[in-house]
């Protein structure tokens, strides 16, 4: 993977950081069910806009929506 690319599997991060104006270069599932997204990251701010979702309401937003799908799947 080249230095200007940025790689995760999480998609609220994906989300987050397309909010940011990262481009999506690419995306798919791979065998195991796993998400990639690929962004064009020419500036190397993919990791500091991990680390901004992660100290972000977006974040906490995310873990209450993970977390009402528990309950749901329980009733």
């Amino acid at each position: 993977m080249s230095d200007d690319i940025f790689q995760t599997s999480d998609i609220a991060i994906a989300a987050f950081i397309m909010t940011k104006g990262l481009k999506l270069k690419s995306c798919h599932i791979e065998i195991s069910g796993k998400y990639i997204f690929e962004f064009e990251d020419p500036s190397g701010l993919g990791v500091q806009y991990s680390i901004d979702f992660i100290n972000s309401e977006c974040s906490q937003f995310d873990n209450q929506m993970k977390n009402l799908r528990k309950i749901l799947k329980k009733l």
